[in-house]
Formats: structure tokens, sequence, C-alpha cells
């Protein structure tokens, strides 16, 4: 992820409409999605609003606390994406990117995760 600019801004840390610059090498992406945050915080969900290379993109997060045999608390992830570019390509290459994409968003959460740690 090359840049990240929150449009609107959610309760406490949680936006509401982010703004992206995704340069991955061969692919490269400005898209915008609105997420939707759980009450309970355990759950976030977001939907592409706009973008240049992807026409539809549904993802979410989904928290389930653990308590582990050394009764610390560990948390379960997971992770949900389904992305359709809007670009004609084929199968391959169409199936490349996608996994560019999916595989950014989990090294974006893991380098999040590790900085809270």
């Amino acid at each position: 992820m090359k840049k990240a600019e929150v449009f609107i801004p959610g309760a406490g840390d949680r936006a509401e409409r982010v703004r992206f610059s995704l340069d991955a090498g061969l692919l490269e992406d400005v898209f915008v999605l609105d997420y939707v945050w759980s009450e309970d915080g355990l759950t976030v969900a977001w939907e592409l609003v706009e973008g240049r290379i992807q026409k539809a993109q549904h993802g979410s997060y989904v928290l389930a606390p653990l308590a582990s045999a050394a009764a610390a608390t560990s948390t379960k992830v997971t992770y949900s994406l389904a992305v359709d570019l809007a670009i004609p390509m084929i199968g391959l290459i169409k199936r490349r990117a996608e996994k560019v994409i999916m595989d950014t968003a989990l090294k974006e959460l893991k380098r999040r995760v590790e900085s809270l740690a």
C-alpha cells in the first residue's frame, strides 16, 4: 500500500471512508472503500465505492477472542475478500492481480497487529 487517506472519519479511530493508493509492481490502483464497524468492534466490513481497475470489492475481518491453555487470550481472525476487476484480462493475469490485492490487505493487517503488540 502506497498511501491511505481518511475521507470520512468515524467514531474513535474507526474510519468510515478511506482512499487508497496501491502500487504493487505490475498492479497500480487508486480506490475508495466504505467501512461498517460492528458495535462490539469485533467485525469490520467494507465495500468498494470507486476504483480505477476494480469494479467490486467486498470484504470483512471478523475477530473471535480465544482462551489459550496458558490462560492468556488470543484472537482468531477470519478474513473474507471478493474482488472483481473492471479491466478485461486473461484469466491467469486477472487471478494474479486479485491475489496481489488480497496479499496486500493481509500484509497490512499483520503489520498493524504487530505494531500494537
